[in-house]
């Protein structure tokens, strides 16, 4: 697409164009359908102007001559002159009708004033050819109150007119006008209604909708600005219904592990009020009792840690930590545990010291987490292999085991507080826990400014950790 200055972008400015464009393309137009039409809407008619022009043109001349004449003399040569140059008969009478001045041709001595007043209204309203035309005017000659009459013959002549009038030029000017206009603005009308028609959809709740964006100018913007609105409520009203779900799954999953080890704990003190054994008889009811007391604590200790992680209620306590020497402690505390589930531990730790600048505690309570949750659900016997490697600015911690198929959804919801995956979600049963060492362990590393990551190869599961250093 070429690059528009910007103000030619500016649908302002285009409008202004538009309607610039359009008057002189209007014009244009109009010209040639005149020019087009002007044969068709000719009409003949015979015309009387040429000879009433005459009579009438002849009347001022002499009117202006007047006054600077100043004898009989001159006044009469000046008469016979106009006479016989125009072809007019010419005279000059008092009040009363007498003729006092008049040129060779006029015979009359008196004429009647109020017929040629007459006369002179019929022939203008009904002119014919030879109809005689006398025209007068009121005049003075050396003091003498005189009218000076002009008289003549109507001679027609072949002339044309166009039928139409001025306003329906006018009327045929403005439809011109309208239809280019019309033509000019369709792309901007049909962007409107578009906008309208997408607006009227999304306020009916279908937030799936997106405008089309057909220029660059105001319209433009606006369409993007609604879309990209549009987008942020759409995303919104989906993390308020997840935050929804979740929450009902959350009440859900509580209730459930709270439930199980409450209710066993309940069966065996009901068991231990309604015997009276020995010590050691009651000994495996009160082992189970305090196992089950302490699973419901792990759990509320375990939800209380994850509620301020997630809460911005934590703050580091960081400070320079030997994160070799920190994973080979905790190798080494895990590695028996591991034995006793016929596990093997492979590590591969660098020797050279890797310093980073985080909390201690808190990242030793993540990766106890991955190590806990590898070795719950490897296959017996089996392997845990754990790398350490240095990159330019971070360092990769690699926990890798081998355990039972899971489904694409259950990798996709791994992280997920309380998730725990089941036979109804078509992947292999996994042992119980509060399903919260994972969400934890991902928090903390967050909050660390790291990332945790799975890679999955068959029934190879890799968690990879980055701290930054």
């Amino acid at each position: 697409m070429i690059n528009q200055p910007q103000w030619l972008r500016s649908l302002r400015i285009r409008l202004v164009m538009m309607f610039a464009a359009t008057l002189v393309i209007s014009f244009f137009l109009y010209i040639l359908f005149d020019f087009a039409t002007r044969d068709f809407r000719k009409e003949y008619y015979i015309s009387y102007e040429t000879s009433k022009q005459a009579i009438s043109g002849t009347l001022e001349a002499v009117e202006q001559e007047l006054p600077r004449l100043h004898n009989p003399e001159a006044l009469q040569s000046l008469l016979s002159r106009i006479s016989k140059e125009k072809q007019l008969d010419l005279l000059l009478a008092d009040l009363q009708g007498n003729v006092v001045y008049r040129s060779p041709d006029v015979r009359q001595s008196a004429i009647d004033l109020y017929q040629i007043a007459y006369e002179q209204k019929d022939a203008l309203a009904h002119p014919e050819a030879g109809k005689p035309l006398s025209l007068m005017a009121p005049v003075q000659f050396q003091g003498n109150k005189l009218f000076l009459v002009v008289s003549g013959r109507l001679v027609g002549e072949a002339a044309y007119r166009y039928k139409f009038p001025y306003w329906y030029n006018a009327i045929v000017a403005l439809a011109i006008f309208l239809l280019v206009f019309y033509l000019f603005t369709y792309n901007k009308m049909r962007q409107i209604q578009e906008m309208n028609a997408g607006l009227e959809r999304i306020a009916q709740g279908n937030l799936s909708v997106r405008l089309r964006v057909r220029s660059r100018d105001e319209l433009g913007a606006l369409t993007g600005n609604i879309n990209a609105m549009v987008g942020q409520l759409e995303e919104k009203i989906a993390q308020e219904r997840l935050a929804e779900q979740t929450k009902n799954e959350l009440i859900t999953n509580i209730s459930h592990d709270l439930r199980t080890p409450l209710t066993s704990i309940i069966g065996y003190l009901s068991v231990l009020s309604g015997h009276k054994e020995t010590r050691e008889a009651l000994q495996p009811y009160i082992q189970s009792a305090l196992n089950k007391s302490n699973q419901l604590k792990q759990l509320i200790d375990d939800l209380f840690e994850y509620t301020r992680l997630t809460s911005n209620q934590v703050s580091l306590d960081r400070s320079r930590i030997d994160l070799t020497g920190l994973i080979n402690q905790l190798i080494m505390e895990f590695m028996p545990l591991a034995e006793q589930q016929q596990v093997q531990v492979h590590s591969a730790i660098p020797e050279h010291r890797i310093v980073a600048h985080l909390d201690a505690g808190k990242m030793v309570r993540a990766i106890d987490n991955l190590l806990t949750n590898a070795l719950k659900f490897s296959v017996k016997p089996g392997t845990i292999d754990i790398t350490l490697r240095q990159e330019a600015s971070s360092a990769t911690l690699s926990i890798t085991n081998t355990g039972n198929p899971i489904t694409d959804e259950q990798e996709k919801r791994l992280f997920e507080r309380f998730y725990k995956a089941d036979e109804s979600r078509g992947g292999h049963s996994m042992p119980r826990g509060s399903g919260l060492g994972l969400s934890i362990a991902q928090s903390i590393v967050q909050l660390h400014g790291g990332d945790i990551a799975l890679k999955r190869t068959d029934r190879h599961y890799e968690f990879c950790v980055r701290i930054p250093l």
